[in-house]
């Protein structure tokens, strides 16, 4: 008898067994929701002269913590968020501090100090945290010293100090701020496209030549291509680039010339009244330098 109640009961165990597995067992093909995740993703881009920084990362909150020490301890490899590594990728070749770096994605961790902070860029980018990071693929490290910052619940990355040429990369989180300063050849990459542009676009020819002339680069290569401009199609436009050319290198007699040219060849053009006006006062503070 106690044999049978014994089997009895195992037999009851085991559909119970079973019924449990094939409740939790997902159909094939079956659609698993999505659900919200504690420190939600983010992603930040930035678009610095002609190339793009992207940061991917999970933003990770105070909620009332001790960070610096305890929740991130010191002296020791950070994924610098949370879930998956943080990745940092740039679409051209940078510089890091001084650091040349090649374009591409890479894993970012750091390893936070009370005093310093090591930055590390890896090669393997996907992975989850920092428990499998092998420090044989890294490709920059350098140190950084942290500020205090306003307070931040949710840790963020952003992009400050922008120029046509380089901006600060900053983490901030809780009290504290690390950044650091990245730079593109960005006149390098233009002066790249221009040789890849089609030579007969007295447009494309004069912008190179005002992108030149606003960032105070390339002189010589600015007035090249504006006279070749002006041969192709002459008009106010590229007279005015010209003649502003011409008074950045203090050729004010040579400038007074040619912006007296641009205010003739921009009379009755278009929307083009409050332009030429401009022109017309630069014109006359020239004429004051000669």
């Amino acid at each position: 008898m106690k044999t049978i109640v014994r089997v009895s009961i195992l037999g009851v165990l085991a559909a119970i067994f079973l019924l449990a597995q094939e409740s939790f067992t997902q159909p094939q093909g079956a659609i698993v929701p999505a659900f919200p995740r504690i420190s939600e993703g983010a992603a930040v881009s930035q678009i610095i002269g002609l190339s793009e920084v992207t940061v991917s990362y999970h933003r990770p909150g105070v909620k009332g913590r001790q960070i610096w020490g305890g929740l991130v301890p010191y002296n020791t490899v950070w994924r610098s968020g949370a879930n998956e590594a943080t990745t940092v990728s740039f679409s051209d070749d940078v510089e890091i501090e001084g650091h040349k770096l090649p374009a591409g994605t890479y894993g970012f961790f750091t390893i936070p100090g009370e005093k310093e902070w090591t930055i590390i860029f890896n090669s393997q980018p996907k992975q989850w945290g920092a428990f499998n990071y092998d420090s044989t693929k890294d490709v920059l490290r350098f140190a950084v010293t942290p500020d205090t910052a306003p307070f931040q619940e949710w840790m963020s990355y952003s992009f400050t100090d922008l120029t046509m040429n380089s901006a600060r990369f900053v983490l901030s989180w809780e009290k504290l701020a690390v950044g650091f300063t990245i730079k593109f050849d960005t006149d390098a990459k233009l002066a790249s496209n221009m040789t890849s542009l089609v030579k007969n676009s007295w447009q494309s020819l004069n912008s190179y030549a005002r992108y030149c002339l606003d960032n105070k680069v390339h002189w010589n290569d600015a007035m090249q291509d504006i006279e070749k401009s002006i041969a192709l199609n002459e008009n106010y436009m590229n007279l005015r680039t010209k003649a502003e050319l011409l008074a950045q290198a203090e050729k004010y007699k040579e400038a007074v010339a040619v912006g007296e040219q641009a205010i003739e060849a921009g009379k009755g053009r278009t929307g083009g009244e409050m332009s030429v006006g401009s022109l017309q006062k630069l014109v006359a503070e020239w004429k004051k330098k000669i």
